[in-house]
């Protein structure tokens, strides 16, 4: 070897020494060398002469390394600087052409060998492979193997250095893995090895065993599964580019599309995001953990997810929306779990053959928080919309899945028992008819006991999960139909919405208005026919007929009393809020200001409670912090697209004295300002020229977001560790106010059915904005709009936390429409109060009792 003659070890040390001198010390990489004139003269000598001074180098720094690990601190002394330079050298010279024949490059690659087994055997310092030349050495080969492929010799000598711990498990070598992983790939390439499918994943990743498993059962068309897989790993980007697409194709053309789609669906529906709970050594105390996957395997699925953009079936799109809405999720304190992964499946799902795909990123854009892929997921509605010549909204509609269902039900056969899947209020019901026809409480031990049985159930179980979800999906969906003032024909409208499997108890619950030749009227469909508000049947609705959804605002006031009226007689509870829907009129002071309400300004609202409402009924808001780039306020606001107009609701930075921040340093508490509307050209628009049934709704899901996320709902703030003195003002000022748009329907309701309430009619009653109750120790008054409580004679405040399962409250009560859980919460705590002689809770006790 090249450091066996005394002189050239010599001259080896003052070639380093010179470069050291040269850097000062102070080098980071090879680059570091590109200018330093001890450097370029190494660089002169013939190709010989450098191959011998890499192996040179590198036994040099073995020298200075075996002396240096017995000192624990040798990274900090003059031979820690000698055995780095010396590698750094040896790498760099490599990273040119050196023309090593086979047997100089085995002579090289043995002298790594001994390097790595003389200092593995330093156990107070763990030696690590991939601090050498790994991959520059791999290199050298690959330049000979493009003229001079290699002999069956070298081959079997890299089969065995195949068989070292650092390249049969490269991933347990934090530093540099991904080196030692790509080595490993070249290294099993120019060997003639076929990399084992599926083995990409680190020691402890979740989901390695269950890919692996399902992997090694693949025999068929191994070959092209090795290469695609190969593929997948290494994918990056947004979206496959043309070469790897046409790879695809080719690939998966060979497997066949029915043979990749079975393993597709088995890769994919591999369990991805678990709670992981541990202990601390033998502590009792445990944590969990919420977690998603690793880099490897979100760059794995993430390259399935592409591949599954052919198909379109509906178990694809049934795994990639799962995927999407994981991906998405926020994980505290690091943001999305994988942004990357279900941006794929957002591309997977836009690009699909038909509108399935298109129907799925609807119904997912109402899940996902992120502005951003909300955006993308409109690019792609408008897209598909323009590629089948139909409006964005007709294409949501042409894409809702019916699953089977006629009417909203469904039933599977178990030989002579029957599961009934019915759609009832806002939930998916399961019922099981015995062969007589009576109902049963529990599954039949006939299921229990047939394995084809208990698989068939467990597919409907899921297939029940995905009809709730779409079924709230379009819930919500149609009641953006106020906003967007829709008219269909008839024919479009039987289609979509009357005869829908799945939206058709949705349609048969709302008040729909007609017009055909001149006539027009509202009607509600009942015992299969039209009837209006009289209870007047009508018979002249043709195809022709055109139908939009009924909305109060363009109603006379005693049309809007009849259709309540009706709505209680016949106890039809509407599946979202109609016939008592809350109307805004503009007001005088609106008319004044012109371009601007400030009806809902001067309200201070949880910043994060407020951001969560916005986002699900589309609105777009950024959170405000203590940051230092003088932001102060911002706009929420909604995109109104069909009518190409934009709203606005100000938002503004609260004086925070009281440092209100969370761990991210984002203000818990916002003020609220003004609301304007914008058109096309960002100018603004005069209210008393807008359309009245937008501006409504607007207002609506402003009044709503103040009603919600109002900090004078929450009973707690009244004490809040000495808040100044003018937000204890706005409390009590919301607290005890006067009653919002949706506070005055929640009074009509309570108007209608206190006197069917046996337990709380005959003591409570309604003056103004309060539900009066008398218990038998004090007199309350509850307020309809916040739910706060003030005790007579005096007025003093009676804080009460309202349970989670206040909601429950209603559940057996009959309401015109569904999900008002401040209802819920003032009823709760007036059938408290009403027997306030049989409250056991010490804390609301000792309020009572003061004096």
């Amino acid at each position: 070897m090249f450091g066996n003659s005394k002189n050239k070890k010599d001259s080896l040390s003052d070639d380093i020494k010179a470069i050291v001198r040269s850097l000062s010390g102070v080098f980071y990489d090879v680059n570091d060398f590109a200018q330093v004139s001890a450097f370029k003269a190494l660089q002169k000598r013939s190709k010989d002469e450098r191959k011998l001074l890499v192996i040179g180098l590198l036994n040099h720094a073995f020298q200075f390394r075996k002396v240096a690990t017995k000192h624990s601190s040798y990274h900090i002394t003059q031979d820690a600087t000698v055995i780095r330079v010396a590698e750094l050298i040896a790498r760099c010279l490599l990273r040119n052409k050196l023309d090593y024949n086979e047997q100089e490059w085995i002579e090289l690659f043995k002298s790594i060998e001994h390097i790595k087994n003389e200092l593995s055997k330093k156990k107070e310092n763990p030696f690590h492979l991939c601090l050498l030349p790994i991959t520059y050495v791999i290199k050298q080969l690959e330049y000979r193997n493009k003229k001079n492929p290699i002999t069956n010799e070298t081959k079997a000598y890299i089969r065995d250095i195949l068989n070292w711990e650092e390249f049969i498990h490269p991933n347990n070598y934090y530093y540099r893995g991904s080196d030692m992983k790509k080595s490993k790939s070249k290294l099993e390439a120019l060997a003639g090895v076929e990399e084992a499918v599926g083995q990409f994943t680190y020691k402890s990743e979740d989901i390695a065993d269950e890919v692996n498993n399902i992997v090694s059962k693949i025999n068929k068309n191994r070959n092209e599964y090795t290469q695609l897989f190969k593929i997948l790993l290494k994918v990056s980007g947004s979206k496959p580019s043309k070469k790897i697409a046409n790879q695809f194709d080719e690939l998966i053309g060979a497997i066949g599309n029915s043979q990749y789609k079975k393993t597709l669906h088995k890769l994919l529906e591999i369990p991805t995001h678990r709670n992981h709970t541990d202990s601390y050594k033998e502590d009792p105390i445990y944590y969990k953990v919420d977690y998603y996957l690793c880099s490897s395997s979100q760059n794995f699925i993430k390259g399935l997810a592409w591949t599954s953009a052919r198909y379109s079936d509906k178990v694809t799109i049934k795994f990639l929306s799962q995927i999407t809405e994981k991906s998405y999720t926020k994980i505290p304190g690091k943001g999305p779990a994988a942004a990357a992964l279900g941006n794929a499946c957002v591309y997977a799902l836009g690009n699909m053959r038909g509108k399935d795909g298109l129907g799925a990123l609807s119904r997912l854009k109402l899940k996902v928080r992120q502005n951003n892929v909300k955006k993308t997921i409109d690019n792609y509605m408008l897209a598909g919309a323009k590629k089948y010549n139909v409006s964005v909204e007709e294409l949501k509609e042409m894409a809702v899945p019916d699953f089977g269902l006629s009417d909203g039900v469904k039933e599977h056969k178990f030989e002579d028992y029957t599961l009934q899947i019915t759609i009832a209020g806002i939930k998916v019901n399961q019922q099981w008819i015995k062969p007589d026809g009576s109902q049963m409480k529990s599954i039949p031990s006939l299921i229990k006991n047939k394995e084809r049985h208990k698989k068939k159930l467990q597919a409907i179980r899921k297939e029940v999960k995905e009809i709730q979800k779409v079924f709230s999906a379009q819930k919500q969906r149609i009641d953006n139909q106020f906003i967007l003032d829709r008219e269909w024909d008839y024919v479009s409208f039987k289609k979509y919405y009357l005869e829908h499997g799945l939206v058709s108890p949705i349609t048969k619950k709302l008040i729909w208005s007609f017009t055909n030749n001149g006539k027009s009227t509202e009607a509600i469909f009942k015992d299969e026919k039209w009837i209006t508000e009289k209870n007047e049947f009508i018979d002249w609705i043709e195809d022709n007929t055109t139908v939009k959804l009924w909305h109060p605002v363009n109603a006379k006031e005693q049309q809007i009393v009849d259709w309540r009226e009706k709505i209680m007689n016949i106890e039809l509870k509407q599946p979202l809020k109609q016939a008592f829907r809350e109307i805004y009129i503009l007001t005088d002071a609106e008319i004044n200001t012109g371009t601007y309400s400030n009806r809902m300004a001067a309200h201070i609202l949880k910043q994060h409670q407020f951001n969560s409402l916005a986002s699900i009924r589309d609105w777009k808001y950024s959170l405000i912090g203590s940051y230092d780039d003088g932001r102060d306020n911002e706009i929420c606001y909604r995109v109104l697209q069909e009518h190409e107009m934009r709203a606005e609701f100000w938002i503004d930075e609260m004086i925070q004295e009281d440092h209100a921040i969370n761990d991210a340093g984002i203000w818990l508490y916002v003020a609220t300002d003004q609301v304007k509307f914008l058109n096309a050209k960002n100018e603004s628009i005069d209210l008393i020229d807008f359309p009245k049934i937008i501006f409504s709704e607007i207002m609506r899901d402003v009044d709503l977001f103040v009603g919600v996320a109002s900090v004078g709902n929450d009973p707690l703030w009244m004490d809040n560790n000495g808040v100044r003195q003018s937000k204890r003002d706005y409390w009590h000022g919301y607290s005890f106010g006067d009653l919002s748009e949706i506070a005055k329907t929640r009074k009509t309701i309570l108007e209608r059915i206190l006197p069917r309430l046996k337990k709380i009619r005959n003591v409570s009653r309604i003056e103004g904005k309060f539900l009066i109750v008398k218990g038998k120790r004090r007199t309350y008054k509850i307020h309809i709009g916040s739910g706060n409580i003030l005790m007579e004679p005096d007025d003093q405040y009676l804080c009460i936390v309202p349970s989670r399962s206040a909601g429950n409250t209603t559940q057996k009560l009959f309401i015109p429409f569904e999900g008002d859980r401040g209802l819920s919460i003032v009823l709760s705590k007036a059938f408290l109060l009403a027997e306030d002689e049989k409250i056991t809770d010490p804390v609301i006790n000792n309020q009572i009792n003061r004096t």
